[in-house]
């Protein structure tokens, strides 16, 4: 009987060859043969590379430059716009004090005509009867102050007011004076403007203009009337009821009072040119 050699001793492992074998050798002799055939392909690669970091590296700079340049124009040229929004401000300003002396002298001037024409109609009956027909239509469309008892509304911006909520819009304004009128108000001024029925009450970008004059706040509202029926009567039109909701969701502030005597004063730009008696 013949003795057979004993066998090599088997790797615990030897049921794993094809995952040794591909972790002894990951790349297939045939990639590694070809990668080792060409040796110039790395230095290309590099090469590329370098330049695409170049490439940014400039881009970089010309940014830069380019945005340190932005920079420095605006900055030499904020100076210039100061100076001139500084100057647009003085313009505007020295218009509105010509046009308030302007319509201080219409106003003078109009006195001046009024009271020539009262002497020249009050010789006789029948003109002081004229004459008194005439200062009521003109107290009527705004051409002469106006005094009297009446409502004293003072209205505000809220205190932490920004531009979205808490600011006085001009259609708040007008909610008021349609208000007064609707309460029975006889002649109606804010901030010393006389309200006519061609007075308008408008936005401009953030003021609000009243009579083609820019306002600031608060508001002041003086409305002549019956003060024992129109506080009532305000609070109980859409006008109150405005501006009860201002107050009561965004903080702005008002305050109403019943005074003894108010002075209304005359539209200057209002001229009564002719007046006619309809049939009685």
């Amino acid at each position: 009987m013949t003795q057979q050699a004993p066998s090599k001793p088997r790797r615990v492992d030897a049921s794993m060859s094809l995952l040794n074998n591909l972790m002894a050798h990951p790349i297939d002799e045939g990639y590694a043969a070809a990668a080792r055939t060409r040796p110039n392909q790395d230095g290309k690669s590099a090469r590329s590379r370098y330049r695409y970091r170049a490439m940014l590296v400039a881009a970089t700079v010309v940014l830069g430059f380019l945005l340190a340049v932005a920079a420095a124009q605006n900055y030499r040229a904020a100076p210039e716009a100061e100076k001139q929004r500084k100057e647009l401000i003085t313009r505007i300003n020295q218009a509105d004090t010509r046009l308030s002396d302007l319509r201080n002298r219409q106003s003078g001037l109009a006195d001046e005509v009024r009271g020539l024409q009262a002497s020249g109609l009050s010789n006789d009956s029948s003109g002081a009867a004229l004459q008194q027909k005439l200062d009521d239509l003109e107290l009527q469309t705004g051409a002469i102050a106006a005094t009297g008892p009446g409502i004293k509304a003072v209205i505000d911006d809220a205190k932490n007011a920004d531009a979205k909520e808490g600011r006085i819009l001009d259609v708040d304004l007008q909610q008021l004076v349609n208000g007064l009128w609707t309460a029975g108000a006889e002649a109606i001024s804010v901030n010393g403007h006389r309200i006519t029925s061609l007075t308008a009450i408008r936005g401009a970008g953030s003021a609000i203009t009243v009579d083609y004059s820019s306002l600031t706040p608060p508001y002041t509202v003086l409305a002549i009337g019956d003060t024992a029926t129109m506080p009532a009567r305000f609070a109980q039109s859409s006008g109150g009821q405005w501006v009860q909701y201002l107050v009561s969701n965004f903080d702005v502030r008002s305050t109403i009072t019943t005074e003894d005597s108010l002075l209304v004063p005359a539209d200057a730009t209002i001229a009564l040119r002719y007046a006619k008696v309809g049939p009685k």
